[in-house]
């Protein structure tokens, strides 16, 4: 009969083996736990990202009090769940801060419309900012939660803002076209803008009245054309 003895070594042994299939099941777990949440964290910080970029954007377009406060506090929750996943995350008590001031230094929408576009690459610019906001908005994949009816006051609110980028942008473009001689791509602009307007639009009054100046816009251009020595100003003074 084999003694305790003779098994000692192998025992031993053992033990060991057994100790280190636990310690490599032990970092597995705990890799896998990190990989997690180093995919949550890049997550959130592509998201904040955008929704910063996209109001960074947008400094010339007049959004809302409420739709700016919501998005910075949305911006503000992403870094304190990023701060709950990583205390380690460089700067994080820094970035809490600076959002939680963004969130409070929100004041009420400037007086006016959208400012001087000055080019169609600034106005590109401009709709992606806001197409990206409202499917956000839309897909209701926010940390703070906002109430349905209200997602679709903003969602509205960043069309018309969509739609007057549009009228501001063509209607300045079919004005200088017109001026250089290029009547032909100055009732183009005209078309286009009608066009995107209809198609993209909300049907609200405020984006039937664009829609009503452009379409002025444009008789006004064909009574030129028609009527050269008529006293009607250029597309501007519709």
């Amino acid at each position: 009969m084999t003694s305790l003895e003779e098994w000692g070594v192998p025992l031993a042994v053992l033990g060991m083996l057994l100790l280190t299939l636990f310690m490599v099941a032990v970092l597995n777990r705990y890799q896998a736990h990190q990989a997690l949440v180093s995919t949550a964290v890049h997550r959130l910080e592509k998201g904040l990202a955008g929704i910063a970029g996209a109001l960074d954007g947008l400094t010339g377009v007049p959004l809302s009090k409420e739709l700016r406060v919501t998005l910075r506090s949305e911006i503000m929750a992403r870094y304190l769940k990023i701060q709950r996943l990583c205390r380690r995350y460089p700067g994080i008590a820094d970035r809490v801060r600076e959002a939680e001031n963004a969130v409070s230094a929100q004041g009420a929408a400037p007086q006016g419309g959208v400012g001087p576009i000055e080019s169609e690459q600034v106005m590109r610019r401009m709709i992606f900012a806001l197409d990206q906001l409202s499917g956000l908005i839309a897909c209701g994949d926010m940390l703070q939660p906002v109430p349905g009816d209200v997602r679709v006051v903003f969602r509205r609110e960043l069309g018309e803002r969509r739609a007057e980028v549009l009228a501001r942008y063509y209607l300045v473009e079919a004005s200088r076209c017109e001026s250089s001689g290029q009547v032909r791509r100055a009732r183009g602009k005209l078309t286009t803008l009608m066009q995107m307007l209809r198609q993209r639009g909300p049907g609200t009054a405020f984006v039937r009245e664009l829609h009503h100046e452009a379409e002025a816009a444009l008789a006004a251009l064909t009574e030129r054309q028609l009527n050269p020595d008529s006293t009607t100003g250029g597309i501007g003074a519709v």
